[in-house]
Formats: structure tokens, C-alpha cells, sequence
């Protein structure tokens, strides 16, 4: 091999090529219930996410607390959320995943999964106008909910503690109910 070849990859990657197989059995088991092209996509999309985030930590120095078994987690819970790489959503799609701060997967979550198209579609729609209507700090607190964020993570996002973004999480839940029970003005 050459010097110039060697030269030309990234050093973060040597770091992630020591990982990939570990990465990839914690993956396959994690998505254990997938069988076919629908694994196998699950697969690509979460080591891509996973090479991803090693690359980030990398960046920032860190790649010595990247580890196999909390990278493909975190890939996996990803793609569950339905967030890809490589990929804007269609933002003409009725039933598209949503666009950033739209908060799409709130509302995916709020209806009924036997749901018609045009009940999803209203439940997006009643969803933008509550979210309208929150304070700034709760509506930031709802769209990192919906994003798929845990707790934790969004309680470092907001800069407040765990227990108050469960506290929030109550509210906003009876603000919806709230919201969404009123009929639509005429």
C-alpha cells in the first residue's frame, strides 16, 4: 500500500472498522423480529447512523467512550423513530414522516394506529395549532418529545432536570387532551 493511500482515510475510521463487527452482531439482534430486505435495509440504515455518531464523537475527541453495544442501541432506537440518513422527508407526503420541528411522531403517537388517512392528517394539523398555543419552553419541550428524545437527553437539551421534563411531560399530555376534546370552532 501506498503512502498516499494511506494517507487519504480518515483516522476517525479505523476507530468505527474496530467496532463494525460488534456493531453489526448487536444490531442484528436488536432488530431480531425483521426477517429479509426489511433487516437487512434496518441493518444498512443503523450502522450508517452508527458510523455517524462515531464520527461526531471522533470530532470532538471522544472517541475513546464510543462503544459498540450504546452506538447500535442508540442507531437502532433511531430508525425505529423513523429518522434516516441521507434522506429529507417529502413535504407534500400526507403520511410522510414530518418535517424537523413538526413534531410528526407526536402526532403519529396521539392517533389511533387503525387510523384513517384523513384522521392522521387532522391529528397533524390539531397538533401544529396546540403546539401554537404552548409557551416557547413547553412547545421546545414537545418537539424534543416527539422527536423521540428520552427524558434525559431532553433535560440536557432544555438545561432543566429529568424529573421536571416528567413533570412538563404530564402537562403538555393534559394540555392535549385539553386541546384536542374541544370541538373545532365553527
Amino acid at each position: 500500500m501506498s503512502v498516499a493511500a494511506t494517507t487519504c482515510t480518515p483516522a476517525w475510521q479505523e476507530g468505527f472498522l474496530a467496532l463494525l463487527p460488534s456493531i453489526e452482531r448487536q444490531v442484528r439482534r436488536l432488530l431480531g423480529g425483521l426477517r429479509g430486505e426489511a433487516l437487512e435495509d434496518a441493518c444498512s440504515e443503523a450502522v450508517a447512523q452508527a458510523a455517524l455518531n462515531y464520527y461526531r464523537l471522533a470530532e470532538q475527541g471522544r472517541a475513546s467512550v464510543a462503544f459498540a453495544t450504546p452506538l447500535a442501541r442508540y442507531a437502532v432506537r433511531v430508525g425505529r423513530a423513523g429518522r434516516r440518513l441521507g434522506s429529507s422527508p417529502a413535504g407534500r407526503d400526507a403520511l410522510g414522516p414530518g418535517r424537523r420541528g413538526e413534531a410528526a411522531g407526536w402526532a403519529e403517537l396521539v392517533a389511533d394506529p387503525r387510523a384513517t388517512p384523513a384522521e392522521i392528517a387532522a391529528v397533524r394539523i390539531d397538533f401544529r395549532d396546540w403546539l401554537g398555543r404552548l409557551p416557547a419552553a413547553k412547545r421546545r419541550l414537545a418537539v424534543a418529545l416527539a422527536e423521540g428524545e428520552s427524558t434525559g437527553d431532553a433535560a440536557r437539551r432544555l438545561g432543566v432536570s429529568a424529573g421536571r421534563v416528567s413533570q412538563l411531560r404530564r402537562d403538555l399530555a393534559e394540555s392535549w387532551r385539553a386541546f384536542s376534546a374541544t370541538p373545532a370552532a365553527a
